[in-house]
């Protein structure tokens, strides 16, 4: 999970303009730093993708991953982020191989193994409670939330989550994945092909 220090540098205070019933007023909020990173996998510019800038090279491995770019971090030959430049790079074995996939592993959660880990998720949402702009995604087992991530997008955060199960090597079997917002199609698409 995120450290406090990576939450903090994710926002700035700016003056807003807050309209309401009773009038106009200027106020003081956070607002999330949203930044624009280019992927490029083998030196091909893939996306431009507006993010919040950390946990970039989970974000990058996860798109490129429900792209079909990738299967497993086996087809990954090297993995880097410049910050100046605002680019993610990733450099992928020439024809990524199918690889066996883990069965399918069903989880069955109890009612109460439902309620915590919601709790635990929505404690975890520190920069939605701080903004109202960020999305959440994670994964969970029986036990507890193993990869929590954010972002202003939410299919971000989801690919951030599935760039991370990529990288540690945590399979999907036995899993459940948990969301703050609408599940459009194409984020049960990605669930699915995870």
């Amino acid at each position: 999970m995120k450290n406090a220090h990576e939450r903090e540098n994710s926002y700035v205070m700016r003056q807003i303009t807050k309209l309401t019933a009773s009038g106009r007023q200027v106020i003081d909020d956070l607002v999330l730093k949203e930044e624009t990173y280019s992927v490029f996998c083998n030196e091909e510019k893939i996306a431009d993708l507006h993010c919040l800038p950390f946990f970039l090279e989970q974000l990058a491995v996860g798109y490129l991953f429900c792209r079909g770019r990738l299967q497993t971090m086996d087809d990954i030959t090297q993995i880097g982020v410049d910050k100046a430049s605002r680019t993610v790079r990733v450099g992928l074995e020439s024809s990524p191989t199918a690889k066996r996939r883990d069965g399918d592993g069903e989880i069955c959660l109890a009612r109460a193994d439902i309620h915590r880990l919601q709790e635990d998720f929505n404690d975890n949402c520190e920069l939605f409670r701080k903004t109202g702009a960020a999305h959440s995604c994670a994964l969970a087992d029986s036990g507890g939330i193993l990869v929590f991530m954010e972002d202003i997008a939410r299919h971000n955060a989801l690919d951030k989550v599935i760039g991370e199960m990529i990288l540690s090597g945590i399979s999907p079997a036995g899993k459940a994945l948990i969301f703050s917002g609408r599940l459009a199609f194409d984020m049960l698409e990605k669930a699915a092909r995870s």
